[in-house]
């Protein structure tokens, strides 16, 4: 993986993370479309695009990623290390981009929106969360 794919990927980590502490915040809160569309486009990009269009959409994604923090007063989380994922982070970051490269945003119910963004957030450095959320997908 070229590194501005790997810093992609870390970028749309940090969204998920991000929302993902909103709606831990908010009880109930799911995010607008908005934010699954930004992940979706995202990881198609990191599937299919080259290096200098992963590296402008990763700068895009922590720039959503500021947007939301300062929007909901969240912390921004910070791209993440993809090289530092376990093996069932691995799993569970398979399953997001499967998920993310077979629907279209709009298309997702609300639950396998939140899915989408917890499932991100569980890539994080430290969380012990991909099991769970390897359970649900």
């Amino acid at each position: 993986m070229s590194d501005s794919k790997k810093q992609l990927a870390g970028a749309v980590i940090a969204l998920g993370a991000t929302i993902t502490e909103a709606m831990d915040a908010v009880p109930g809160f799911v995010p607008c479309g908005t934010p699954a569309q930004v992940i979706v486009d995202a990881i198609r990009t990191y599937a299919d695009g080259d290096g200098a269009t992963a590296a402008g959409t990763a700068q895009d994604v922590l720039g959503f990623v500021q947007h939301v923090s300062e929007h909901r007063g969240v912390t921004a989380h910070q791209a993440a290390d993809v090289d530092a994922l376990s093996a069932e982070q691995s799993r569970l970051a398979r399953k997001v981009v499967a998920l993310a490269t077979s629907a279209e945003a709009a298309s997702l119910d609300p639950a396998r929106t939140e899915w989408m963004y917890r499932a991100l957030g569980a890539l994080e450095a430290g969380s012990d969360k991909a099991a769970d959320l390897l359970a649900q997908a």
